[in-house]
């Protein structure tokens, strides 16, 4: 078998167990044998450690989303027309949503990804930064620059909390899907994943409370 064929048969078999089982519950041993290698060290051979295993998974999946979300921010720029809030997070959301579509083949990618960032283990930003998320960090700085009238602090800290919450309401549907459901009773995934970028996009433009200036505020002399 070609070293590239057993590599490919070992990565998706981990993005599967992981995803189905979570990271830390599915042994080195378990994903060899899903991969139908008999070889036991064939995984450590071509990976080593776990975090290359991780960081492949990463690779073969999030570097062509990546090229997707830096092409619809080019098209964004290209039209000359200042960005709203909504084609910002429809940059931010799409890439990984089409990896809904059965031709993607990527619904494990997505609860893999939901339990790769819920492992306090696994630092997912040391593992893709400057490799895969150039997309992201050019979406984190269109936001900065549309709500230039917020703090800083309070903008980076919605954006954080609008991918969990993508990653985690796109690993669900993802799991819906797998099982034959519905995303939701009210429509298919193409009414989800625009409901998903307007609850976004709502979010991200929220005023910001008194009580949470306030927080902030303290935040900031404590740390003077």
């Amino acid at each position: 078998m070609d070293k590239s064929d057993t590599r490919e048969k070992l990565v998706l078999a981990a993005e599967r167990l992981f995803a189905e089982k979570g990271i830390d519950n599915v042994s080195l041993r378990e994903i060899n044998r899903a991969a139908g290698q008999k070889n036991v060290a064939a995984l450590h051979y071509h990976f080593g450690a776990r975090e290359a295993l991780l960081e492949a998974i990463f690779e073969r999946r999030m570097s062509g989303i990546n090229r997707r979300r830096v092409a619809m921010l080019d098209a964004i720029e290209a039209s000359g027309r200042e960005p709203d809030v909504r084609a910002v997070v429809e940059a931010l959301v799409l890439p990984l949503a089409e990896q809904l579509d059965p031709a993607a083949d990527g619904g494990h990618y997505i609860r893999f990804l939901a339990q790769a960032i819920s492992d306090p283990g696994v630092d997912v930003g040391e593992l893709v930064r400057d490799k895969f998320d150039h997309g992201m960090a050019r979406t984190r700085a269109l936001a900065r620059a549309l709500f230039a009238d917020l703090p800083p602090e309070i903008v980076d800290q919605r954006m954080r909390l609008a991918s969990a919450h993508m990653v985690q309401a796109l690993a669900d549907t993802a799991r819906r899907l797998a099982t034959g459901r519905k995303p939701d009773r009210a429509g298919g995934t193409a009414l989800f994943v625009a409901n998903l970028i307007d609850t976004i996009a709502g979010a991200l433009s929220a005023p910001v409370s008194d009580e949470t200036l306030a927080l902030l505020a303290d935040a900031a002399r404590q740390s003077a």
